[in-house]
């Protein structure tokens, strides 16, 4: 389709799409009409949805065009899809994406605030900040703070990672050409990233980042926009159109108004590969509603499946004292089943001997046929691969190639082999002031090269170059209580086969967490708490629950390696931690382990006195204080 060709038909959708919004949005023209056609999946319909709106600009209040880069608070729709047509519109944007792609409300909310979008997430437990060493996954939401605050003040929709880059789209931003929807690649180990909002979507574990870019594969022809052929005061026949389109099936849309509510006998579509000649299909019948929606599953109302790469023809139509008024007729172009375009989540990727890495797949447009996907490596001395799982064999480069089983489509990729990174990495909390870095040896290692940061700077520096034979560093140059982050990379003997960085490994440096934690009845339904001295405490906090998940709060602190439980009471189970201190806040353990025991009036047994029975107050006394007699 030419420019102008894009602008004419861009025009006329813009005018049906103002009965959805605002009467103020009447005046303005939208060039940027939403033409993807949704398939059903969640992430795939979401980013198809926001790559139709790539370059949509704020537009002037008085003259409807688009501001200049200088300029801010113009009109956008997804404002005033909001009721806030000048407002801040980042997250207006995402939610009309959303909207678009038919998400949930439960799964993407509807909110025009980054922070109030933030605070839904945490409140769905989907909510994740760097820290957490999390790894962002495409459609996931991304919140900013350009500041390095962390109050979100910007969000934006994630089309793809790679490495340490995230590619998003985002609505408000890229100001040095106006205030507009671009296209954007962040570094996701900046300060500014906040978080990541993650929505429960229906293919998220399905989803292959690569194919977001085939909207226009999986999009076939077919009018989109709303159109009514019979109108009157009193009854409008109105056909829009199909969605859900496969190889084999589809589903009708349309919807009659009727204000002078008539007698509908029947309503429906009119439907068959000849526009000429087409099949009465009633969904509604005997009704005088002023609104009837019109909803047909081709398939399942025929009861046949249609022929895939076919046009078929569809209108409306209601019958009022034996007359049709019909709508406008629509063609609908059923997917070819045979894949069209085969597209890999990865086209460059390294890996190390003898470890493997995994390439997904997808066979587009959704809907084909998957009749499976054969793979094969061009020198399997340098790698092998099984289906999408590359397994590095030798030092070099080679080309992986995907093709389809059906429809005979082929999609690369170049498989870097490298020594490989350093397994296993774990970190120790030795004490406040050392922590102890150990990793499995790798076969052919030059040396190793550890690389750190702590919490205030997210950059990684090289801190400490090994040799071969080294497996573990021990790290004294670290501040009590601060959080330190380590990579890793193996050394090769040549440069250019230096492996990948390992994944980020962080820990806090504090006191060891108190171990062999041991639990007894002692006197009176009193419990004896004991454990193992930790290197450097200075005392030692004991907490006490009613079940193993429950709400821990504190029963004693002290500075030995034992407290008496006197408030447990008899038949009651408890459940006990503890944790280490250094006389500073900022300087305590981890939890011990949990270790529980059900409270007895072990003192009857000890004195053989009758349950029940009544003892002086100083005997339990006595006990306390001989107890080691015992």
């Amino acid at each position: 389709m030419g420019k102008t060709a894009k602008r004419i038909f861009a025009l006329f959708l813009a005018i049906a799409m103002c009965l959805s919004f605002a009467t103020a949005a009447s005046a303005y023209v939208d060039n940027f009409p939403n033409t993807h056609r949704n398939t059903g999946h969640h992430i795939a319909d979401l980013i198809a949805v926001a790559r139709t709106q790539l370059g949509y600009t704020e537009l002037n209040t008085s003259t409807g065009l688009p501001l200049s880069s200088s300029q801010d608070g113009g009109y956008t729709k997804y404002g005033a899809s909001f009721g806030d047509s000048t407002g801040a519109w980042c997250a207006y944007f995402v939610s009309w994406c959303a909207t678009q792609a038919a998400i949930p409300t439960s799964i993407v909310p509807r909110l025009g605030n980054c922070a109030a979008t933030v605070r839904w997430y945490k409140a769905h437990s989907t909510f994740y900040t760097p820290e957490t060493g999390y790894i962002p996954k495409t459609g996931d939401i991304v919140f900013f703070n350009w500041a390095g605050g962390e109050t979100a003040k910007h969000i934006g929709i994630i089309t793809g990672v790679s490495g340490k880059n995230i590619y998003t789209i985002e609505g408000n931003t890229d100001s040095s050409y106006g205030y507009r929807c671009a296209g954007k690649t962040r570094d996701r180990t900046a300060k500014y990233i906040v978080g990541y909002g993650v929505p429960a979507y229906n293919d998220a574990s399905t989803y292959v980042g690569s194919y977001s870019f085939a909207s226009s594969l999986s999009s076939s022809s077919g009018s989109r926009s709303q159109s009514i052929a019979y109108s009157t005061s009193k009854l409008s026949v109105v056909t829009t159109s199909a969605t859900d389109i496969t190889s084999t099936n589809a589903v009708l849309n349309g919807s009659i108004e009727n204000s002078g509510r008539l007698h509908a006998v029947s309503a429906g579509f009119l439907f068959g590969k000849d526009s000429l000649a087409m099949t009465k299909y009633p969904v509604a019948s005997s009704t005088r509603s002023s609104h009837i929606d019109l909803i047909m599953d081709v398939a399942e109302k025929t009861k046949a499946q249609l022929t895939p790469n076919t046009t078929y023809y569809y209108q409306s139509y209601v019958t009022i004292d034996g007359r049709d008024y019909l709508g406008p007729t629509y063609a609908v172009v059923t997917v070819n089943d045979k894949p069209q375009q085969l597209v890999l989540s990865e086209n460059n990727i390294n890996v190390g001997v003898g470890q493997t890495v995994e390439v997904m797949a997808a066979q587009l447009p959704i809907g084909s046929t998957d009749k499976g996907i054969t793979w094969s490596s061009a020198d399997e001395k340098i790698a092998t691969v099984s289906d999408g799982v590359i397994k590095g064999e030798g030092y070099g480069k080679v080309i992986i190639t995907a093709r389809t089983n059906y429809g005979d489509k082929t999609s690369q990729c170049v498989a870097n082999v490298l020594i490989s990174s350093p397994q296993n990495v774990t970190l120790e909390n030795v004490s406040p002031n050392k922590i102890n870095i150990s990793w499995d040896a790798v076969d052919g290692a030059k040396g190793y090269v550890i690389y750190r940061t702590s919490l205030a700077d997210k950059k990684f520096e090289e801190y400490a170059k090994l040799g071969s034979g080294k497996t573990s560093f021990e790290d004294n140059d670290v501040e009590p209580g601060m959080r330190y982050y380590y990579q890793m990379r193996t050394l090769a003997k040549s440069d250019e086969y230096d492996s990948d960085l390992s994944e980020v490994c962080y820990t806090t440096a504090r006191l060891s967490a108190p171990q062999n934690l041991s639990v007894t009845n002692f006197v009176a339904s009193s419990v004896r708490v004991t454990w193992d001295a930790s290197d450097g405490a200075k005392g030692y906090t004991v907490y006490r629950a009613g079940k193993a998940d429950g709400l821990y709060s504190v029963v004693g602190s002290v500075k030995t390696t034992e407290f008496i439980d006197t408030t447990a009471v008899e038949g009651y189970e408890y459940f006990y931690k503890v944790v280490a201190e250094n006389g500073n806040t900022k300087i305590i353990s981890d939890y011990s382990q949990t270790m529980s025991i059900i409270a007895d009036e072990i003192i009857c047994s000890v004195l053989d006195i009758p349950i029940g029975e009544k003892i002086e107050p100083v005997l339990v006394f006595s006990m306390y204080v001989e107890k080691d007699l015992i």
